[in-house]
């Protein structure tokens, strides 16, 4: 009886290694997609200092979501992402507008909504950058909204 349990549990925990080797590696980024800013689609808005931003964004995965990182950030400058650049003249911003969240995410598809309020002290060009990374590491192409506040 004991020798049959060895036998057993041998098996049940060369099976479980086997089959654990036996999984393919997850190299499929998320994709972020459905970004819309108060109810509307687009990536390049005109805004006004004090108007509230309503940000919603849905993230999925094949496997499992990790986080995302959304930010704001100055983008007077002309720098572009993911390769690209910028053709916009530069043209100095006024006042500082900096906002960073973070959050940890769990299953394969998340739909968020976030709320910004446009500070009243700025001008210029902003960008807002969402990038997200499911479990096994990958990144999504980071999605980049543009906002003009005058």
């Amino acid at each position: 009886m004991k020798n049959q349990f060895l036998k057993t549990t041998f098996l049940v925990a060369f099976g479980a290694v086997g089959l654990y080797g036996c999984q393919q590696e997850d190299t499929t980024q998320p994709v972020i997609s459905s970004v819309y800013v108060n109810d509307t689609i687009g990536q390049d808005f005109t805004v006004l200092p004090g108007d509230s931003l309503y940000i919603r964004f849905t993230i999925t995965d094949e496997n499992s979501l990790s986080q995302f990182r959304a930010s704001i950030h100055d983008a007077a400058d002309g720098h572009g992402h993911e390769g690209e650049t910028d053709t916009v003249a530069v043209v100095p911003n006024t006042g500082l507008w900096v906002d960073t969240r973070v959050q940890s995410l769990s299953g394969t598809t998340v739909t968020k909504t976030l709320l910004y309020v446009v500070p009243d002290t700025i001008q210029g060009v902003w960008h807002w950058e969402l990038q997200a990374i499911d479990e096994s590491g990958n990144s999504a192409e980071e999605f980049i909204v543009e906002f003009d506040v005058q």
